[in-house]
C-alpha cells in the first residue's frame, strides 16, 4: 500500500467542512494521518445537567494539568529538561507506550485534581504514587495524609 504524506494545509484539518455536511475530517496529531468520518446520528438537543457537569470537571482536569506541565516542564527555570516529576512522567509515556505527556498527567491526577505519580517509571497497577501538584514544582513530592512510607510487613 503506497504511503501518502498530507500537504502543510491539509496535515492540521479537522472538524467539519460545509454547513449542512455530516462529514469531517478527523486528525491524528501524532500520527499525522487525517480522516474522513460522517457523523450518523448527531445529537440535537441541548446539554443536560450530567453533560454541563461532566464538561466542567473536565475543563477544570484540564486547568490543572496545563498548570503542572507548565510548572514541570523544561525552561530556564526548570533546566533543559525540566523537573524530576516531568522527567518521570516523560519515563512512564515511555514505559505505557502513550503518545503525550498530558495523558501521564491525567491517569495519575486524584479527584483533586492533584498529580501524583508512582515513585518508579514502571507504575504499579493500584497508580498509587507520591503527589507532585504543581504548587510546590514537583520537587519535592508529599505522601498522602494517613499513609505510612515504610513498607507493610
Amino acid at each position: 500500500m503506497a504511503k501518502i504524506t498530507p500537504i502543510d494545509v491539509i496535515k492540521g484539518i479537522s472538524g467539519k467542512y460545509g454547513s449542512g455536511s455530516k462529514d469531517y475530517f478527523a486528525t491524528n496529531k501524532s500520527s499525522n494521518q487525517v480522516r474522513l468520518a460522517k457523523l450518523a446520528h448527531p445529537y440535537k438537543g441541548p446539554a443536560t445537567e450530567k453533560q454541563l457537569a461532566h464538561q466542567a470537571q473536565f475543563t477544570a482536569r484540564q486547568v490543572a494539568a496545563s498548570a503542572w506541565l507548565n510548572a514541570n516542564k523544561p525552561s530556564e527555570q526548570n533546566g533543559a529538561k525540566g523537573t524530576e516529576a516531568y522527567q518521570l512522567a516523560q519515563k512512564i509515556k515511555k514505559a505505557l507506550h502513550l503518545s503525550n505527556v498530558v495523558q501521564v498527567v491525567h491517569k495519575y491526577m486524584d479527584e483533586e485534581n492533584k498529580v501524583k505519580l508512582p515513585t518508579s517509571p514502571q507504575p504499579s497497577p493500584e497508580g498509587e504514587g507520591e503527589e507532585t501538584g504543581g504548587g510546590n514544582g514537583g520537587n519535592t513530592p508529599t505522601p498522602e495524609p494517613g499513609s505510612d512510607d515504610g513498607p507493610n510487613l
